[in-house]
């Protein structure tokens, strides 16, 4: 009985003291949720944080990972800091989010925005990723049979696979990650080519850990030979569902890298360096056939390293051709040369033979005429020298 009188005296103080927790506890504090907040590298950045308006003078703290980072007092100014601010012309409504401004990989973490009104303490929280998308890849091939995929500037530490079309097994890579002194990330992979009597096309994927964004380079390495007196066309078809491409050629001859062309797929312009030489097949360039097609007056002068590249969003697709001359052209070639230089040749020495004959000819010509003159001289001395009887003189028998 005792216990139950006290009980009863109890009970109503209990549940009193709990409806005035219950009743203080908001006056003092609210939380809510985390926010997830991803920021690109190196550019601006807004935390959201927000309150009820109150026509009562607000302090805003932020906190990064329980450190104080910034305070403002609504009655108060701005402190000069080149890092972080408010948007303080909306405070009065009620917006506490912090720009951060020029984030970097130190700038992730968990922030605190704190509001302290009248009676009010309000406490939200913001999970902050940074984030280095990729924008760019690098697919290369070396001379000993060896891809390289590489990307720089990332963060976080990206994924990077390789595959093959059509597939195969047995890729053998190798992968390195490392970090700079800003703490982003490059990747560098080498993967040792397949022996196929086929070629194959060799796919590097990087993929970003928190946007799951992807981007692709593909390499296919392929063998034409042309012939003389031939159209020579080199054929480079853009990967499937591509759009908004930029087909660019290059040629290649004696570490020498010269500009052919460039194709752009949404205004259908090209800029061509070798007009006289080669062309695409515009009608067909539209619908993603960016096969070269070169003029067939000497094929040899051709020789070399051709690359076709479609880039596109996040896709880049390389074709590199080695072209070469066939051997019964290049005979040909050296044949029809070697004939040319007989008749030359044959020319020349007639020319010579005429000429040593019309010398020949003109010395005979002038041989005889003097010879002539000659001999008329000879004829009149000697009528000159021969004399009348009646004046020659007599001898002694004469006289006698």
């Amino acid at each position: 009985m005792q216990l139950w009188a006290f009980l009863n005296q109890s009970v109503p103080y209990t549940l009193a003291g709990v409806y005035a927790l219950l009743w203080i506890l908001p006056c003092f504090q609210s939380k809510t949720p985390d926010v997830d907040v991803t920021c690109i590298y190196s550019e601006d950045c807004i935390l959201p944080c927000s309150f009820p308006p109150t026509d009562d003078a607000v302090v805003i703290q932020w906190y990064q990972q329980e450190k104080l980072i910034y305070s403002f007092r609504q009655d108060e100014e701005e402190p000069d800091d080149s890092s972080v601010s408010l948007f303080t012309d909306e405070v009065s409504k009620g917006n506490a989010s912090l720009l951060l401004k020029d984030s970097s990989v130190q700038s992730r973490g968990r922030y605190k925005c704190v509001i302290n009104a009248t009676n009010t303490v309000k406490e939200s929280f913001v999970i902050l990723k940074v984030e280095a998308p990729i924008s760019r890849i690098s697919l290369e091939a070396s001379p000993t049979g060896q891809l390289q995929c590489s990307s720089h500037g990332l963060y976080p530490s990206p994924l990077l696979t390789w595959s093959t079309d059509p597939s195969t097994g047995n890729l053998q890579s190798r992968t390195r990650i490392s970090a700079d002194s800003s703490g982003l990330y490059s990747v560098e992979s080498t993967l040792q080519k397949v022996n196929k009597s086929s070629p194959l096309t060799y796919i590097c994927t990087i993929t970003s850990k928190y946007s799951s964004q992807s981007w692709k380079a593909s390499l296919l390495q392929t063998e034409t030979v042309g012939k003389n007196g031939q159209e020579l066309v080199i054929p480079c078809m853009a990967p499937k569902n591509l759009k908004n491409f930029t087909l660019t050629w290059t040629f290649t001859k004696r570490n020498k890298n010269k500009h052919i062309l460039t194709y752009h797929s949404q205004t259908h312009s090209v800029i061509n360096q070798w007009k006289e030489e080669a062309e695409l097949d515009m009608d067909k360039a539209r619908s993603g056939d960016g096969s070269l097609y070169l003029d067939d007056n000497e094929v040899s002068r051709h020789a070399g390293k051709y690359t076709c590249t479609f880039s596109g969003p996040r896709v880049t697709y390389t074709v590199q051709t080695s072209v070469s001359v066939s051997a019964s052209s290049t005979a040909a070639q050296e044949e029809q040369s070697k004939s040319k230089l007989w008749v030359l040749a044959v020319v020349v020495a007639a020319l010579a033979v005429l000429g040593v004959l019309y010398y020949l000819y003109r010395k005979y010509a002038g041989n005889s005429e003097a010879s002539e003159e000659d001999t008329e001289m000879q004829a009149v001395k000697g009528k000159t020298e021969e004399l009348p009887a009646e004046i020659r003189p007599l001898n002694g028998k004469g006289d006698s």
